[in-house]
């Protein structure tokens, strides 16, 4: 029993941080999840509070977790883990059956996108480990005083939010997302000779003598002039390969396609991406105006405005900021996934990713100029190591607290 109970709480302890460390450093993507489930589900009056409900998910989640491995106040959070987990496990498991609710449940963010069906089992395989564990939560030794493990329970809270608030502002600490710093956006978008493509089923419907009848590819009578044709309905039966960048394209207010001319060009192109412009912050315009017009004295950059809303709003926007650049339209959910941010920039150069910045962080014209002089291994090597730097001390972090908390002795 000693065994099973360190195992349980040490394995539901790491899933529960590491689904909520990975939805913590992208809570935008977590917001637009929900909102998709609130869309499915007819409750769209909750839409306006996905953000706010999204963060503190996330945040309850990592607190969770955090507090089953270092073993603070653990009859309460064996009460939290096991009604998140029930509660979550009935939420898949209607996903799963219903099958056109959302098409993935979210709960690993864009880090490790999971079936729903797949996500059930998950959730089917760690409930026994949970109900072990709350059986088993008055065993459970305090590790420190009461007010002592709240304290510590509450500086989880704040830490977890923290990390949420400055991924908001800035943008996720790793990107998983397909528009990431170093890739090609062309390859991306290549479909594999061995791949295989989406299989469809079509059913036909056709007429005879006041009867309508059902026929598929091999049987429908195209060449019997008695039937009369009806309709016809194709359903997917297995899906096939899906590049990551499937669906990026820019077209002018004019309505001409001109992703090719950005995505092979052998310029720098700076990408202005306002998701809605009429939710646009436009307190540092000044700062992209400047990278603008330094973009049109300099022969070997361009920039580009990229949005989803329409003629009017852009002309509003135009007229209230003075913008000098060309805008261009594209859909919404693609630019949701090129930038985590109503607004921010994105630098590509011969269809590969160099930079992307919040609005928070709009570069000098300065830190332009030195970018453009270094080579494109380098700028890739040096935002992974960003990466990799950001969750090895916050990882390490946790883990020396952790490990410290855990020298206490105590019983089971």
């Amino acid at each position: 029993m000693t065994v099973i109970s360190h195992i349980s709480r040490i394995l539901i302890g790491l899933l529960f941080v590491f689904s909520g460390y990975v939805k913590a450093i992208d809570p935008l993507g977590f917001t637009y999840k929900l909102e998709e489930y609130f869309q499915s589900l007819h409750v769209t009056f909750l839409s306006p509070l996905a953000l706010i409900i999204s963060i503190l998910i996330i945040a309850a989640e990592l607190v969770m977790g955090l507090c089953l491995l270092a073993r603070i106040r653990m009859k309460l959070v064996a009460w939290c883990v096991l009604l998140f987990m029930l509660f979550f496990t009935v939420l898949t498991f209607y996903i799963a059956v219903k099958g056109d609710v959302v098409k993935d449940c979210g709960c690993f963010g864009d880090a490790l996108v999971l079936s729903n069906t797949a996500t059930f089992l998950k959730n089917l395989a760690a409930m026994p480990f949970v109900i072990f564990i709350f059986f088993w939560r008055k065993n459970y030794t305090h590790v420190a005083k009461c007010i002592t493990e709240w304290i510590i329970a509450i500086a989880f809270f704040a830490a977890a939010v923290g990390i949420e608030l400055y991924c908001l502002r800035n943008l996720p600490i790793i990107d998983f997302m397909p528009y990431k710093v170093g890739i090609n956006i062309p390859e991306s978008m290549e479909f594999p000779e061995n791949a295989h493509p989406d299989e469809y089923k079509t059913t036909y419907y056709y007429s005879k003598n006041g009867e309508t009848k059902d026929f598929d590819d091999t049987n429908y009578p195209w060449n019997d002039s008695t039937w009369t044709y009806v309709d016809s309905k194709s359903e997917l039966v297995k899906k096939g390969y899906e590049p990551p960048i499937h669906d990026f394209e820019i077209q002018t207010k004019d309505g001409e396609d001109i992703t090719a001319d950005i995505v092979y060009s052998e310029k720098f192109t700076f990408i202005f991406i306002l998701r809605k412009i009429e939710q646009a912050d436009i307190s540092e315009i000044s700062k992209i105006n400047e990278i603008a017009d330094f973009c049109r004295d300099a022969d070997n950059f361009d920039f580009y405005a990229y949005t989803a809303s329409g003629f009017d709003d852009i002309e509003k926007f135009i007229e209230k900021t003075n913008a000098k650049y060309q805008f261009c339209m594209g859909d919404e959910t693609t630019i949701k996934t090129m930038l985590r941010s109503n607004q921010g920039l994105m630098l590509v150069k011969d269809g590969n990713i160099l930079a992307k910045w919040s609005y928070q962080n709009i570069p000098s014209t300065d830190e332009i100029k030195k970018l453009a002089v270094t080579d494109y291994e380098t700028i890739v090597a040096d935002a992974k190591a960003g990466e990799r730097r950001a969750t090895i001390i916050l990882a390490a972090i946790a883990l020396i607290f952790i490990c410290f908390i855990n020298t206490k002795k105590y019983k089971v």
